[in-house]
């Protein structure tokens, strides 16, 4: 059965459209895809800004969003996820259901934001060409690690080894035209076969989508959209900050306030990152990573969304903790001075407190 059965075709056939996929109630992920969009309009020039449509189960969530949406059913989402229990199939669908509503579709993962005007993007997409996000590495590189072995042998059903492999590309962005049903008709079947009798890794979607677009000429896209997956939990917490700000309602004044949102994590300055390394010189391994993720958060520049996320780096820092025995956290944690000696005190005195506290806040939890 196709992934477009039974949704909804929109009458009007726009030659561009960025698409996106949410579905649950998950705040976090509305707040990424409603921020993704306001980058792309405030990128936007001579007026020209492309179609935005929405694949979701919760349309009501982009009330008044200069955006349509495609509704889709607890039944779409369930054949969309398909027999194998692996549900970033769905995107896959989902994108292949994107090819019947415009000539060309860029689509985007929620968790993007856009630093050039997407109508740039859009030139680069013709028959025959893709965009993905970008290159990671290629098939030569895992094909021997432990959690790709189960699907190295899938692959040399297809002739494929290291010396022939292809190469695995990021699929936060995909950008492909109406003509391209057979290469998602493809991946799909790959995800398929791939996910039949379970799998070690999550990445299958992107991995069959490469497979498919392999000998195909592909293009990369990170110097227009910015997809922040690795460092998701700064950009989250700059976002929330952002929305209880300025509220989710869409008007004109909310895209030229996204502006002000820092594109980049709250990384100190360089002057500053020397001087930690400096400090920490006499540290080594997790005890250095600690320290610094610690004095990163301290010197984070002083910017209100840099505020607003710098507890990040002390999360870090926690995780990195938290891995060690019930001693050496004490160790570090139970001191008499208010920071431990072990390591350089932060150069905002008041924050020697709040660190303290949010560390051991953290370990007790978790206890």
């Amino acid at each position: 059965m196709s992934c477009t059965d039974f949704l909804a075709i929109p009458v009007e056939k726009p030659r561009h459209q960025l698409l996106y996929l949410i579905y649950g109630d998950h705040e976090v992920y509305r707040r990424e895809a409603k921020f993704s969009m306001l980058t792309a309009l405030a990128h936007a020039t001579n007026g020209q800004q492309p179609s935005i449509r929405i694949l979701t189960d919760r349309p009501q969530d982009y009330a008044g969003w200069p955006v349509e949406t495609v509704t889709l059913t607890r039944e779409t989402l369930t054949r969309w996820q398909g027999e194998n229990g692996y549900h970033h199939r769905r995107k896959a669908c989902a994108i292949a259901h994107g090819l019947t509503l415009a000539q060309k579709t860029l689509f985007v993962d929620t968790d993007t934001l856009f630093t050039r005007d997407p109508m740039q993007l859009f030139e680069r997409i013709e028959p025959g060409h893709y965009l993905m996000d970008r290159f990671e590495y290629d098939w030569k590189d895992v094909h021997e690690r432990p959690d790709y072995l189960k699907l190295g042998g899938r692959l040399r059903a297809h002739g494929v080894t290291a010396q022939n492999g292809f190469k695995l590309f990021n699929s936060g962005v995909c950008g492909v035209t109406d003509r391209d049903t057979a290469l998602f008709d493809a991946s799909i079947r790959f995800i398929d076969e791939w996910t039949r009798d379970g799998f070690d890794i999550h990445t299958i979607e992107q991995i069959a989508l490469s497979f498919a677009l392999h000998g195909k000429p592909v293009d990369e896209t990170r110097k227009s959209i910015y997809h922040y997956f690795a460092d998701k939990r700064f950009f989250h917490a700059m976002q929330a900050h952002f929305f209880s700000l300025h509220g989710e309602t869409f008007n004109q004044q909310l895209v030229e306030l996204c502006r002000d949102v820092p594109r980049a994590k709250p990384f100190p300055s360089a002057w500053q990152r020397l001087k930690i390394k400096w400090k920490l010189r006499h540290q080594r391994g997790s005890l250095r990573k600690v320290g610094r993720d610690l004095l990163y958060g301290s010197a984070a520049p002083d910017h209100p969304y840099y505020t607003a996320c710098r507890h990040e780096w002390w999360e870090s820092a926690s995780r990195e903790i938290l891995r060690w025995d019930r001693g050496r956290q004490k160790k570090l944690l139970e001191t008499k001075q208010g920071w431990p000696a072990q390591l350089p005190r932060p150069e905002k005195p008041e924050d020697e407190r709040i660190i303290m506290k949010y560390l051991i806040n953290r370990v007790e939890a978790a206890s």
